[in-house]
């Protein structure tokens, strides 16, 4: 009867080998044989080390990032009269997931004209560093020209949040204005945060793949890597919501109260206040001032309360009643989200100064 006993070498997906000393009081372990053959390495391959945080020690094959680097190219069959809604979320997800070259072709043989403006349109408005190096009526190839450590992972969220709380000034100033050419620009502009939200997300992903190359996208650990990813999101839905007040003034006729209006702006400025704190806090990592964010979360609630029953004691048609409320509601939701940011600081903070007690 077999033994349902692991080996003493072996537990789970680990196994455990012994530290010699050899003659000149170096110390040396042994590799299993299968992980060699199966990275493809032999007698005289050279190999990385690279220590973690939590004290272990990462071995891969040397360059192996290289490799990857070479192989992150793809070729995307389109069936015949494929949507182009489908063709735009493929290209996205092969970009998201790594690839630096996509060569697009129809099983048809050419590419309908509608595709191939959509190819252009992907490369253009929703993916950063993206190129159409060639296009015919056949095929079209997009490149990724911009590389990782062009445009590290906090440089592109500190241009994310910029262009979320411009987005936010400009449709609270478009309300106040009725400013309608305003507004509309609003939403606009929300196609630059879903950019740089897509070249985020590939540079985290990225990173995952290849741990001991964290700090070339700007980052310092795996846990960094999603408290970014959840940063991200996060900007992307207030950046939604800016573009709901922007669209929502568009149906408000008359001009509003000053009174009700100020207390919107006074709403839309502490959301606002409430972000640039978080983010600052998770740029510098500082746990009180992430805490305080977490402590000023009501004070958004109460400020939307007190709008709110202002709104309901104004005469104003159904629609406007509706848009403002709409309104209210997406400048508290900024609010919330910042304090989402903040606990993810939290988090952050305390793992980092876990690992600096137990150093």
């Amino acid at each position: 009867m077999p033994s349902t006993m692991k080996s003493s070498e072996q537990q789970d997906n680990g196994h455990i080998r012994r530290i010699q000393v050899t003659g000149r009081g170096s110390y040396i372990v042994s590799i299993p044989k299968h992980w060699v053959k199966e990275a493809g390495l032999a007698k005289g391959a050279q190999i990385e080390l690279h220590a973690q945080q939590d004290r272990g020690l990462l071995l891969t094959p040397f360059n192996s990032h290289k490799q990857d680097d070479e192989k992150s190219k793809c070729s995307l069959l389109l069936p015949n009269n494929t949507d182009t809604n489908s063709v735009m979320r493929k290209i996205i997800s092969l970009y998201v997931v790594g690839y630096s070259t996509i060569e697009i072709s129809s099983q048809s043989g050419n590419l309908a004209p509608s595709v191939r403006d959509t190819i252009r349109e992907v490369a253009r408005q929703k993916l950063v560093g993206t190129e159409v190096v060639s296009e015919s009526s056949r095929s079209a190839t997009l490149q990724v020209l911009l590389s990782y450590p062009q445009l590290l992972v906090p440089d592109a969220l500190r241009r994310m949040s910029s262009i979320m709380r411009s987005m936010q000034q400009d449709a609270m100033e478009a309300l106040a204005k009725r400013d309608r050419e305003l507004a509309k620009q609003v939403a606009k502009i929300d196609d630059e945060i879903d950019r740089f939200s897509l070249y985020i997300i590939r540079q985290l992903k990225w990173a995952v793949q290849h741990p001991m190359l964290i700090g070339r996208i700007g980052l310092n650990s795996p846990v960094e890597c999603l408290g970014y990813r959840i940063v991200t999101k996060t900007i992307e839905r207030s950046a939604d919501h800016a573009a709901r007040v922007a669209q929502s003034s568009l149906n408000i006729e008359k001009p509003l109260n000053p009174t009700l209006l100020k207390d919107m702006n006074t709403l839309g400025q502490y959301s606002l206040r409430m972000m640039d704190n978080a983010l600052r806090a998770l740029y510098t990592n500082e746990y009180e001032l992430a805490e305080r964010m977490l402590v000023d979360k009501d004070k958004v609630a109460t400020l939307e309360s007190k709008l709110v029953e202002r709104v309901l004691k104004e005469k104003m048609a159904a629609s406007e009643l509706a848009a403002v409320t709409l309104i209210s509601e997406s400048l508290r939701r900024i609010g919330e989200y910042a304090s989402d940011v903040a606990e993810v600081v939290l988090n952050l903070a305390v793992h980092k100064s876990i690992v600096e007690l137990s150093d």
